[in-house]
């Protein structure tokens, strides 16, 4: 009798421990079904020189053109769309923004909701910058790193959407054989956020990429040009990349830069080959305390140029294998 209850109480348990598995399976299964939902589906054009511009709305007015910059720590709006908003200033201390050409510590206004599709940064506070100098245009604001490190992003370049999603609930069956690279979020000294880097080579020499779609182009600074030649050799490289090409960033400051021709770029297992870039010790290398080791900015030139996604929840890049344009 024990002998049979022993075996009933066995059987009894290797079925619960099927049922609970089955459970958690399901479970699993909804969860990651759940999770590939995106929370916004949102088109995007190149504009503004070559920058990712998407429609924002603030305090449920607009559309206004935002243009997204990864390099940004902070969302931020710019005078054309102050005059129309009316932004009050909150009276506390003033916040440090973060550019190419150096920093700036500006007073706080209260901005309010910035929405983008359905996901949204609410009770902003940020700042108001000066509007580009002519015949230069001038967006509305700034996406920033504050608002997009909220989510995991994916952007198709094909179609021109961005789609947002929950951290790790980028669709497998879209990324699953695209190429990776870890993230690392760094908090620097001179910003009031995090900037997300990731390891690459130039050439073959170990460089730190800054991940920056605020940048129309991939720049490097000098000791990660040293890495690769003795003197860095100023090349005509076609429009936008002549001999004394002129930076800009969001501060509209416009800085004389070199240029170079780079055999290749490799970020992870991706590469891109006969790369133009600046070369410039730029000052936001200084701010941040990097100008001795060879650092660059990975910009929108060169991410862009095919589809990819970044999770910064989950501290991922994802990169397509396949140029767009070159299907």
């Amino acid at each position: 009798m024990k002998i049979r209850r022993l075996e009933k109480g066995r059987r009894l348990t290797s079925k619960l421990r099927a049922i609970f598995a089955l459970l958690a399976f399901m479970s699993l299964f909804a969860m990651k079904a759940t999770a590939q939902e995106p929370i916004a589906v949102v088109p995007y054009r190149i504009d503004y020189d070559g920058l990712i511009t998407v429609s924002v709305a603030v305090n449920g007015h607009g559309p206004y053109d935002f243009v997204l910059d990864t390099g940004a720590t902070l969302t931020i709006v710019f005078q054309n769309l102050a005059a129309i908003e009316s932004f009050q200033p909150t009276g506390g201390p003033r916040k440090r923004i973060l550019g190419i050409t150096g920093a700036a510590e500006l007073d706080a206004f209260r901005i309010g909701e910035v929405s983008l599709g359905g996901a949204s940064l609410p009770d902003h506070v940020g700042v108001v910058l000066p509007d580009w100098s002519p015949p230069r245009k001038t967006p509305s604001g700034i996406i920033g790193i504050d608002f997009l490190r909220k989510y995991a992003v994916i952007f198709d370049v094909r179609a021109q959407t961005m789609s947002l999603y929950p951290h790790g609930g980028l669709p497998n069956e879209k990324i699953r054989k695209w190429k990776s690279a870890k993230l690392r979020a760094n908090t620097y000294a001179a910003t009031t956020g995090a900037l997300y880097t990731t390891k690459g080579l130039i050439n073959r020499s170990p460089t730190t990429f800054v991940i920056d779609l605020g940048s129309v182009a991939t720049l490097i600074n000098y000791r990660a040009a040293e890495a690769m030649f003795s003197s860095v050799v100023t090349r005509d490289l076609g429009e936008g990349f002549t001999t004394g090409s002129r930076l800009k960033d969001v501060f509209d400051d416009r800085t004389r830069t070199r240029t170079a021709r780079l055999n290749r770029i490799q970020i992870g297992r991706t590469s891109w080959r006969n790369v133009g870039v600046w070369v410039k010790d730029a000052p936001i290398f200084d701010e941040i305390g990097v100008q001795r080791l060879p650092f660059a900015l990975l910009g929108a030139d060169l991410l862009a140029t095919q589809d990819f996604a970044l999770d910064f929840g989950e501290n991922r890049l994802y990169i397509s294998k396949i140029n767009p344009t070159k299907r």
